[in-house]
């Protein structure tokens, strides 16, 4: 199969969304896919702020490649990052012939915003009437790129259900044109030995990910205060840029600063050792759109704590593989902290059943469902 494949992102397996696809595209080359990739690099970015490069400048600029590959080479399939892709995909439209145009999603926008207004209206301070205004204009703008390509793809790959289900029902894509492909662990994650929890790693917290609203910081702060209550002994490492470790810190007790410790951002294979040094992983995420790191910890053999939001919602069976907390409820995940540091035997158990569950997840399996959705689309195409 033919594959032109674009995305707006570094080709760079140790990121979020840019990891999927760079990941994606070397798991499909290894089935013998002949993948045509176009990064950010080779993308314009004349216009520097975020929004509006992808209101006025990337989805001509994808259009635009796509255009030029097409008219040197035959593909089967295009796949485009995100639905700034629309104008591409309104090119392709109504052909009739090949190729399929599918939208990949990594967190939908308008399902971040639903979720995140909430907590917004609860943790955030209000920000000024015009950078509301403008905000609100452009959303509404923005609104027109999902419009286009929920319209004009022939299919769209999320990672989680209820980005699958917001497609439904938001904008009536059918099911047949949605597939629901979880992401996967760096494959070291996998392929190294892992060891069981034991009394020392059961006590030591942790948590990886970005500081922003969207991951739910102050709910891991005061998570992690009431787990202290219960078991002073308890300490948390903190893993996300060392630009946001003093603001991370100012969410904390001066008590509970104590017993946290700060890292910045390291190579997959130190991260690996951090995994392994510790216990129970906390996951307290508002919105995500799969959120690889908890799937990174349940390989590495940790009981993960998460809401009950994006790939965890789906992987994790509450209590089997690991534990499960309504969205934003910090009781809830503060209970189910100590519920696993007072029993060891579940906390093993827990453990060896989330890394059998992480095992299942690779990135050839991604390629597999990700040719198989194509081929379907292709022969659902060519019958039209």
């Amino acid at each position: 199969m033919r594959i032109l494949l674009m995305a707006d992102t570094p080709a760079n397996p140790d990121s979020g969304a840019a990891g999927t696809e760079f990941q994606t595209v070397l798991a499909m080359r290894r089935l013998g896919h002949e993948v045509d990739a176009v990064w950010a690099d080779g993308l314009p970015h004349r216009i520097r702020h975020g929004n509006l490069h992808y209101l006025a400048e990337l989805p001509f600029a994808y259009r635009k490649r796509m255009i030029e590959r097409l008219q040197s080479k035959a593909y089967d399939v295009v796949h485009v990052n995100q639905p700034h892709g629309y104008l591409a995909a309104r090119a392709l439209f109504g052909r009739g012939a090949l190729p399929v145009f599918v939208h990949r999603s990594h967190g939908l926008e308008p399902r971040v915003r639903e979720s995140l207004r909430p907590w917004l209206r609860r943790y955030a301070s209000k920000r000024p009437v015009l950078r509301r205004i403008a905000s609100g204009v452009m959303e509404t703008l923005l609104e027109f790129n999902n419009l286009g390509i929920t319209r004009y793809a022939d299919g769209h790959i999320v990672s989680a259900s209820l980005c699958g289900d917001f497609l439904h029902q938001r904008y009536g894509v059918p099911h047949d044109r949605i597939v629901v492909i979880p992401q996967a662990p760096p494959g070291i994650f996998q392929t190294a030995p892992a060891t069981a929890i034991d009394a020392r790693r059961l006590k030591r917290l942790l948590y990886v990910g970005q500081y922003a609203f969207i991951k739910g910081p102050m709910i891991l702060a005061a998570a992690f205060e009431q787990v202290l209550a219960k078991h002073p002994e308890a300490t948390l490492t903190w893993v996300c840029d060392k630009r946001h470790h003093e603001e991370a810190a100012s969410l904390l007790s001066s008590q509970a600063r104590e017993r946290v410790s700060f890292l910045h951002w390291v190579p997959q294979v130190e991260l690996l050792g951090i995994y392994d040094d510790h216990g129970v992983f906390l996951f307290p995420s508002f919105f995500e759109g799969f959120g690889k790191a908890f799937l990174e910890a349940m390989s590495r053999g940790l009981v993960v704590v998460a809401s009950a939001e994006g790939g965890a919602r789906d992987i994790i069976e509450n209590g089997r593989n690991g534990m499960l907390a309504p969205v934003g409820d910090v009781a809830a995940m503060a209970s189910a902290c100590n519920d696993i540091l007072d029993n060891q035997g579940l906390a093993m158990d827990i453990g060896s059943h989330a890394r059998q569950t992480a095992l299942r997840y690779t990135w050839d399996r991604v390629a597999q469902e990700t040719v198989g959705f194509y081929q379907r689309l292709i022969e659902r195409k060519k019958l039209t």
